[in-house]
């Protein structure tokens, strides 16, 4: 009874330890994981209003993956979720629009963009493309929707019917967003009129280029010994220039050590020792059994024609050994590449064939008749039940052909046609094909590569991450990672990150980095972290966190002010040395100490002479000077410069207020459809929650 009762006195404080403990558990997964368990757990993205929801990024991130797969393209998950990320965003905010506005696309325009004689430019890839794939009778929207809608006409599967129209809804879709776009822009570009000083002002500025004579000092003229610099004059221009450093998400300025895993020389020792014993080991043993057991070589085996081996060195090797013979033919840094000859048959390199093929419950004993009678197989197909092709080469051996169609192939008499009946999903498809020539047989070769890289051994892992391990661990700090990193062997490299970002630096699929250096605290260090596949250590320190500007201590900032701000001081002090010093430009040339040079300058390209790019108040000095009056000097961005126009040249293109008041409209209406997501989000920025989806790093 007496343990009973302390049990009951002590039952509420028990109780309040189970909470406790039970909510520091919610809590900390609250703070670490990202995913709350209030306000947003499942929003990627948002601003301006539109959200991107877990739910629609996965699926288009799982669309565009399988299609740049389909395509054969690399890709890396990073940089593709944050293009996803601007796409939906993009749509969500441009739908918005649309649906503020009132625009729409009807059925009518939608019908006639996908079939109409000349289909919308969005959907004319899919639908020549299908109309090649399917051999239809002609190129066009109504023949596609047709063999969607009725794939036996066509000698389609039923399936193929139901994967075109998933092919077609989302292309029409497609489609309409585009349209949708179109008629928002027209809308933009209707705001903008031109005016009659607008239309000449663009004619003076696009048409006409001016000749100038003219000599330049720079500013490297100048040492830096000759003028009072200081960290107040890079201040003063990032001041000057602050919104060009406004940013629209929290950024962090980082600096990080990069580690290639790469094999040792011991380990590149022991692999070249391996790749040797494999090479006996395979001119000893039939086939490759010499390094089947061994996973570290790779072998692929193929037959094909001298003339059909695309590698030089491989088509050498198996035209000039015997039969057994395995040589090293090639060796790319740590990837060796060895070749064995297995065997030498004789085989039809290619043949030539016309082939007939036709929808179920057509007559092929009557049709063959008439091709044996001399009519030929393209004048028998009406591209709907019949399809017929002439004089096709094709080749017969190394292509994967299953033996009934290969010998049916190789034995048949030429000149003869035949039906030929194969099953295919356990159904029984029949063609009427034939034999019009063969290639005279040639040697086929069977050939095994066999490909070893060496990789780093786990010693050698081991020694270069108990290395940085111990690294971080003696300089714990951002200041004192990067004083000591030199001193122990590593170099530091530098990066800004935010949310945003697809990775630190050139380093690949490393978000959860980005995300350890997110979570982190200003001057926090990371412990050794590595990627997932091995090819590299890495190890992060956070110098500073920004807001909404970058500063002028920035070093990425800072170096490009300074560079800034110290030639503006060189040539302020070369507008002292020259001003007035002479009247015409020889003078000029000889106060210098160089030469009058010409050129011709376009008042619309950024690049001015051989001066520089971005000389807005040279090209601008330019554009205002009268022809055949000297001026200047001129302050630019790199030095000085003394000019005269010697002539403007229009090329004999008179002003046309119309033409060039359209130019000027359609040129600035443009140039808004480029800044149009700046434009939707206003003064809102875009807050991507994208990492909290992505696992924390020893997850």
């Amino acid at each position: 009874m007496a343990t009973l009762e302390k049990i009951r006195n002590k039952s509420v404080l028990l109780f309040v330890i189970i909470i406790v403990a039970l909510l520091a558990f919610i809590l900390g997964d609250f703070l670490t994981s990202g995913r709350t368990y209030f306000g947003h757990p499942t929003t990627v993205a948002e601003g301006g209003g539109a959200t991107v929801e877990y739910q629609d990024y996965t699926t288009r991130m799982n669309q565009a993956a399988e299609q740049l797969r389909g395509q054969g393209r690399d890709y890396s998950n990073d940089v593709l979720g944050q293009t996803v990320i601007q796409n939906l965003l993009t749509e969500k905010l441009f739908k918005n629009e649309y649906d503020a506005l009132g625009i729409k696309v009807t059925d009518s325009e939608l019908t006639e963009a996908m079939t109409g004689d000349m289909p919308h430019p969005s959907a004319q890839q899919m639908i020549y493309y299908l109309s090649q794939q399917l051999q239809l009778p002609e190129a066009s929207g109504k023949a596609v929707f047709d063999a969607m809608q009725n794939p036996a006409k066509y000698g389609l599967r039923p399936e193929v019917g139901n994967e075109l129209r998933n092919i077609w809804a989302s292309q029409e879709k497609e489609v309409e967003n585009v349209m949708l776009n179109q008629k928002l822009m027209s809308l933009i570009n209707g705001l903008y009129t031109y005016n009659k000083l607008d239309a000449k002002s663009f004619y003076d500025d696009n048409a006409a280029s001016r000749h100038i004579a003219y000599v330049s000092k720079d500013a490297s003229a100048v040492s830096d010994d000759d003028i009072e610099f200081s960290d107040a004059d890079i201040k003063a221009l990032w001041n000057s220039q602050k919104q060009n450093y406004r940013l629209d998400e929290e950024t962090r300025e980082i600096e990080y050590i990069y580690v290639t895993v790469e094999p040792s020389q011991a380990d590149r020792i022991a692999g070249q020792q391996a790749v040797e014993n494999a090479i006996t080991g395979l001119n000893a043993t039939p086939g490759t059994e010499a390094v089947a057991a061994n996973t570290a070589f790779i072998v692929n085996t193929t037959e094909a024609p001298a003339s059909a081996i695309t590698d030089t060195r491989l088509r050498n090797f198996v035209t000039e050994n015997e039969v057994g013979t395995a040589k090293l033919i090639n060796r790319d840094n740590d990837t060796y590449t060895i070749a064995k000859l297995i065997d030498i048959k004789q085989g039809i390199d290619s043949i030539n064939i016309s082939v007939l093929r036709a929808i179920e419950g057509t007559n092929l004993d009557s049709v063959l008749n008439v091709l044996n009678n001399g009519a030929t197989f393209a004048s028998l197909s009406d591209g709907a039940t019949i399809q017929g092709q002439d004089s096709i080469w094709t080749a017969l051996e190394g292509v994967g052909l299953d033996e009934k169609t290969k010998d049916a192939l190789t034995t048949a008499a030429t000149g003869k046609a035949f039906i030929y009946t194969d099953s295919i999903q356990g159904q029984a498809v029949s063609a009427i094909y034939k034999v019009n020539r063969r290639h005279a047989p040639v040697n086929y070769y069977e050939i095994a590569t066999v490909e070893y890289t060496v990789d780093p051994s786990q010693e050698t892992l081991t020694d270069l991450a108990t290395g940085l391990r111990t690294f971080v661990s003696n300089n714990s700090s951002a200041d004192e990672f990067s004083k000591n990193a030199t001193d122990a062997g590593y170099s530091i490299l530098s990066d800004q990150i935010s949310a945003s970002s697809t990775g630190i630096g050139n380093a690949s699929d490393s978000r959860k980095f980005v995300k350890w250096a997110m979570d982190a605290k200003k001057g926090q260090v990371s412990p050794m972290m590595q990627d997932d596949k091995q090819s590299y250590l890495i190890a992060v320190a956070v110098k500073d966190i920004y807001s909404d500007y970058l500063p002028y201590t920035s070093p990425a900032v800072n170096m490009q002010l300074a560079a800034q701000a110290r030639n503006a001081k060189k040539a302020d002090k070369l507008m002292a040395d020259y001003a007035g010093k002479a009247n015409d430009l020889a003078g000029y040339a000889s106060a210098m100490g160089t030469e009058v040079a010409e050129g011709n300058v376009n008042i619309t390209t950024p690049s001015f002479l051989n001066i520089g790019i971005n000389e807005s108040a040279l090209q601008g000095a330019v554009a205002a000077a009268e022809p055949g009056k000297l001026v200047g000097p001129v302050k630019g961005n790199r030095g000085i410069l003394v000019f005269e126009v010697k002539e403007v040249n229009t090329e004999n293109r008179p002003f046309d207020e119309s033409e060039y008041g359209n130019r000027f409209a359609q040129t600035f209406g443009f140039a808004r459809q480029r800044t149009a997501l700046p434009l939707l989000l206003g003064k809102d920025k875009i807050e991507n929650r994208s990492l909290n989806f992505v696992p924390a790093v020893g997850e």
